[in-house]
């Protein structure tokens, strides 16, 4: 364990039984061997090769990734060059038998149905038809893999979720602010009002592109000045 502080670092501590295999590679393969599954893992190029491991089957491919802060297993679910789930499984175990499933060629619907971890299934099945825009309210309005900005965003978009004329339009983060476009792809329209959370819980400032700033309020007053502020 003293040998391994030395390429762990702190980390270590939050993975004593990848430590005593020596790396994230070596321990998930010990889970495939334990399913009997065929399936080799291996490292991904660029990147700490003590905290990540990579699975692979034709164009399916699945990363692991352990957080260096505390424990928690980063899985992503990938089909080329989309990630079509992703979340932070439970244990190794857990990592291993939904990648598995992933690589058998299950349709990521029946995988998030199966391993709820990797988001909802309404989620997958709209970055699967290509919905960039459906799969932006769902990620963000489910809060997915706990990001930040997504949980400061959760009350105002519990409401805006709900609102025909701004599902209309993808929702995307930028700089701890949320922005809407018109179209689902780069590059954004960057002409319409952006919503950005203060530091006091469930309060936000809606912002206009000439400069603008509303007062400071809540969910619902936001909502209201937000849609005030939307052209016809």
């Amino acid at each position: 364990m003293a040998d391994a502080r030395g390429v762990w670092g702190e980390a270590g501590r939050w993975y004593p039984e990848v430590v005593a295999v020596g790396d994230a590679r070596r321990a998930w393969q010990a889970e495939f061997d334990e399913m009997a599954a065929p399936l080799r893992t291996g490292t991904r190029e660029g990147v700490d090769p003590h905290r990540t491991a990579r699975v692979e089957s034709g164009e399916l491919r699945a990363d692991l990734l352990l957080s260096p802060w505390e424990r928690k297993f980063y899985l992503a679910l990938r089909a080329g060059r989309s990630t079509l789930l992703q979340g932070y499984a439970t244990d190794l175990s857990a990592a291993a038998a939904a990648a598995r499933l992933w690589l058998s060629g299950v349709r990521p619907g029946q995988v998030a149905a199966a391993w709820p971890f990797l988001g909802s299934v309404a989620l997958a099945e709209a970055r699967e038809r290509g919905d960039r825009r459906e799969s932006s309210w769902l990620w963000l309005y489910e809060h997915h893999c706990a990001r930040p900005l997504g949980i400061r965003l959760r009350a105002f978009l519990a409401l805006a979720s709900h609102e025909p004329r701004l599902r209309v339009l993808r929702p995307y983060t930028s700089h701890w602010t949320l922005c809407f476009s018109r179209t689902q792809e780069w590059p954004y329209s960057l002409d319409l009002p952006v919503v950005d959370p203060v530091t006091t819980p469930h309060r936000y400032v809606v912002r206009t592109r000439d400069g603008r700033a509303s007062p400071e309020t809540n969910a619902a007053g936001t909502l209201r000045l937000l849609l005030t502020e939307l052209p016809d």
